[in-house]
């Protein structure tokens, strides 16, 4: 088998697997309604909250999808390298001392992409868009680099204190992580898969960055709301409920 084909076959399986509509379906059994038509229209755990006025009903949600996203980067994944590259080891080799297992890597990129289309064009909601990719950005994380989710972590407080918008924000810390990533390798050469990572993380923040026009009209016109999460840690705002605005 071709190796090509063993990238679209990576791609198709992750596209399949990311495009599972948990929110959406949790939604349709919580309320009846389409998730599409309800707040922001977008199908993640945020508008959930929105639709069912449940944290516990968003956090499952957003479980779900994270959960959903690990699958569909991880598995396809790892059924490439056992059932392929590590029979062919030719295609396992470094292809630069910069960036390992390029030709391996290449397949998370591949998996990662795919479920980030799957989030934000579900093959099961067509026509129409789903989510926005956030949990492909903590999945391919969780799985490849978990050290990356600790950036992201670290960075995101200081963004949305900066911006104040949790969409911009979000966009913004994926793409800084994304520049981590890329250059990981000078600090931490052992661990694996950062250019994947990093093509990984720079495609989900273009991508929400296309997803962004209502956003954009809202803060022009002042209907967006800013995020107040040094209040919500001081305790004069819940935590949970300024994150799912």
């Amino acid at each position: 088998m071709h190796i090509s084909v063993v990238y679209i076959l990576v791609f198709l399986s992750s596209y399949l697997i990311g495009s599972i509509p948990f929110s959406w379906i949790i939604t349709k059994i919580k309320t009846g309604e389409d998730l599409r038509k309800i707040g922001s229209g977008n199908v993640g755990g945020r508008n959930v909250y929105r639709a069912t006025k449940s944290r516990n009903w968003a956090l499952f949600a957003g479980f779900l999808d994270v959960a959903r996203s690990v699958t569909a980067v991880a598995l396809p994944f790892y059924l490439s390298n056992i059932l392929y590259f590590q029979n062919f080891p030719q295609y396992n080799i470094p292809l630069t001392d910069f960036f390992p297992d390029t030709a391996l890597g290449f397949s998370l990129t591949v998996a990662g992409v795919a479920a980030i289309f799957g989030h934000n064009w579900s093959i099961y909601l067509l026509p129409g868009h789903a989510g926005r990719g956030i949990t492909v950005v903590l999945a391919s994380m969780l799985y490849a680099n978990p050290i990356m989710i600790a950036f992201w972590i670290i960075l995101w407080p200081i963004v949305i204190t900066i911006v104040g918008y949790s969409s911009i924000t979000y966009i913004v810390t994926t793409a800084l992580v994304g520049v981590i990533a890329l250059f990981f390798p000078v600090v931490m050469p052992w661990a694996p898969y950062n250019l994947a990572v990093a093509i990984i993380l720079f495609s989900v923040a273009i991508i929400m960055i296309s997803r962004q026009k209502d956003n954009i009209r809202k803060i022009r016109t002042g209907e967006a709301k800013k995020m107040k999460i040094w209040k919500a840690l001081r305790g004069k705002k819940k935590l949970s409920e300024e994150i799912l605005k």
